[in-house]
């Protein structure tokens, strides 16, 4: 059988390969576009040192029953906050509802080490934590920031709803991973393949999309650019006509 460590360089040599298709990619964006293109280049990048450390067996350390990597953390808390930031970010909502969905992502992240190295309450409270997150983000991404995309041009509306729902369905299989990970129900084989891949779809997939239609945000500040000199013009124009009558 396929050691695990195989299946993690394997993951990684396809991080390495798209972070640097994905520069490339970005440094063709205009210039105004590639600040939101650069971050998801760092994501992929980090992905790919954090997998290859994880297959070298480099940062393994011991915690209560389990083990953690340091590779899969750095992977992780860097990658998971911020694709959910960005999708809450798309929806035009205040930085306080970007900042909290980012909080919550992480604190998911950490309920699953929790379940993974625990036993017992804080085990359960780990698990909790993920599926209570889960249905919070729902709640947010279909409420408050749903709310703030519909007060959106349509083509970013569009956008934040896109991304939103390929952020969730991924998420949401992940969460399944993880908790029939924590019964016991995966070999080591079948865990370390079914991850990456699942990981590979949300980190490299969600890029591939956003720089696809990263040009929505570009097109919403040229009509407000556009919008500007009309709105003032208009105003002049109807002081001038008080100001004769």
């Amino acid at each position: 059988m396929i050691e695990p460590s195989t299946v993690r360089f394997a993951s990684a040599s396809v991080y390495a390969v798209s972070a640097v298709a994905l520069l490339a990619l970005a440094r063709r964006k205009p210039a105004g576009l590639r600040r939101y293109c650069y971050p998801f280049v760092a994501v992929v990048a980090a992905a790919g040192v954090g997998i290859a450390s994880w297959g070298a067996g480099i940062g393994t350390f011991a915690v209560a029953n389990g083990t953690l990597e340091a590779g899969q953390l750095l992977s992780d808390y860097v990658a998971y906050p911020f694709l959910f930031g960005f999708a809450a970010f798309v929806s035009g909502a205040s930085r306080r509802y970007v900042v909290g969905v980012v909080a919550i992502t992480a604190a998911m992240r950490l309920g699953y080490d929790f379940a993974e190295v625990f036993a017992g309450p804080l085990a359960a409270a780990g698990t909790l934590a993920i599926l209570v997150g889960y249905v919070v983000l729902l709640g947010l991404f279909f409420g408050p920031l749903a709310g703030a995309a519909a007060r959106q041009p349509p083509e970013r509306e569009l956008f934040f709803t896109k991304t939103r729902n390929l952020a969730l369905f991924a998420f949401g299989v992940l969460i399944a991973w993880a908790m029939l990970q924590i019964a016991g129900l995966f070999d080591a084989f079948t865990a370390t393949v079914t991850l990456e891949y699942l990981d590979l779809l949300l980190r490299v997939g969600f890029a591939g999309f956003v720089f696809a239609n990263v040009e929505t945000l570009a097109a919403e500040a040229e009509s407000a650019g556009d919008d500007g000199p009309d709105t003032d013009r208009r105003a002049s124009h109807t002081a001038a006509e008080a100001t004769a009558d």
